[in-house]
């Protein structure tokens, strides 16, 4: 089955060179290009595509705009955003506005393969320079079973970018009590810091389950 393809990159040679790219396999084809978030705001209702590449540096309109806008006009079709960013912020905003993938321009050409075939069946695929061992540490994955309720829910509100305030605020707790609740969290996921643990949490679908 063919997954269809619309890009959407201000560089043409970006756009080309992704598509003779992405055309080497069978099972992939380009149906459309566009180098501004207005002409894909028009294409995108009129054209056939399964994924859009979407980058996030739109001369006219900001690609996390342009998500925005899609899905407000009731578009559903999957998104990966391919950005020059490697910030963990524009990763939480593209996937709290509905992007089920993203990923950096310099991606070797395998995981751009496999970004948009788990996209294309609904998956969500984070460019491994971003999902540090995480990602690819299983084991890890275990180790949510060992939080309480209380911090899955705050993981879940870390996940999709809420500071301390916030989550305090949701919750009708203290901020101190928050704090407590991350440092639990660190400490039984052995994570680090925020983004590895919100990377954790998006891997296990925490997001979804505590909302």
């Amino acid at each position: 089955m063919t997954i269809k393809i619309l890009l959407a990159d201000d560089h043409s040679l970006m756009r080309e060179g992704l598509k003779q790219l992405l055309e080497m396999e069978n099972d992939l084809e380009v149906v459309g290009q566009v180098g501004t978030g207005g002409e894909l705001l028009e294409m995108a209702f009129n054209i056939k595509a399964d994924v859009i590449l979407l980058d996030i540096n739109l001369p006219d309109i900001s690609g996390l705009e342009v998500l925005k806008i899609l899905r407000e006009r009731g578009c559903h079709k999957k998104v990966i955003m391919l950005t020059i960013h490697d910030d963990w912020e524009y990763v939480n905003q593209s996937i709290k506005l509905g992007a089920l993938g993203y990923l950096l321009k310099d991606v070797e050409a395998q995981s751009l393969y496999r970004a948009i075939r788990d996209v294309s069946v609904g998956k969500t695929y984070i460019h491994p320079n971003l999902a540090f061992d995480i990602i690819v540490q299983k084991e890890k994955s275990l180790s949510i079973d060992r939080l309480t309720s209380r911090e899955k829910e705050v993981l879940s509100m870390i996940s999709r970018g809420l500071n301390n305030d916030d989550i305090a605020e949701k919750l009708v707790i203290s901020e101190k009590t928050v704090r407590n609740h991350v440092s639990n969290i660190y400490r039984k996921l052995q994570v680090k810091d925020r983004t590895q643990a919100a990377l954790l949490g998006m891997k296990n679908d925490i997001i979804h389950k505590y909302i």
